[in-house]
């Protein structure tokens, strides 16, 4: 066998010599190099000038993502989307249930399943070493991450909870969806009548029926 490029043979000495270091550093050197450019607009933002005053930690968070995930993280980026048409006779009354869904049922369920795991240490950090928390779940169903961007490195980003009343894609017992392109959770208008543990159960049998999955669940 030959290298793509040169008329080497590949030996068991060119093939550290030659193939390993071309495949596996400079294919990876050229991604760096165009990585680096691009964050400091090919030279002209110093970077390191621009970070310095910063500690390593603050600016790991603010460029990726925060290490863990916690509810107040989560619940920071929800934006609801209240919708009072549909099959509602009083639409005042539907906006107030859902406005107390989003305020006293899907937040109150995060922090509980939070402080439920806290108590737990060791399944805590088994759950964080293998990223099969509830929360982190949560987020992966919701967009199809793994993580939570910064907040202030991310400002437009978020995940929108959407109480939704279109017969084609929601019905009153239906599980919530999500569409992950777009970050958003759909939950059907009625908001199960507020009832938490219908809601707890439909939305962990959910997750649990599309991990592993992209897209639209």
């Amino acid at each position: 066998l030959l290298c793509d490029d040169d008329d080497t043979l590949i030996t068991s000495d060119s093939y550290f010599t030659k193939l390993l270091p071309k495949y596996l550093v400079h294919s990876r050197s050229i991604a760096l190099d165009a990585l680096r450019e691009g964050l400091t607009l090919n030279g002209l933002v110093n970077i390191p000038v621009q970070f310095c005053a910063l500690p390593f930690g603050v600016v790991s968070k603010i460029a990726f993502s925060n290490p863990t995930i916690s509810a107040d993280d989560v619940i920071a980026f929800l934006e609801p989307r209240y919708n009072a048409g549909g099959e509602c006779n009083d639409k005042q009354l539907a906006k107030e249930e859902q406005e107390y869904f989003f305020n006293n049922i899907l937040k109150k369920l995060l922090k509980e399943k939070e402080e439920e795991e806290h108590e737990d240490k060791k399944k805590q950090d088994k759950d964080l070493e293998t990223g099969k928390s509830f929360l982190s779940r949560f987020v992966s169903f919701c967009t199809g991450l793994n993580y939570l961007p910064h907040r202030i490195g991310n400002p437009d980003f978020s995940i929108i909870v959407e109480f939704n009343f279109d017969p084609k894609e929601c019905a009153p017992e239906s599980l919530p969806i999500a569409h992950t392109c777009v970050n958003t959770l759909k939950i059907h208008g009625l908001v199960y009548n507020n009832d938490k543990e219908k809601f707890e159960e439909k939305l962990a049998l959910a997750i649990e029926n599309t991990e592993g999955c992209f897209g639209m669940t």
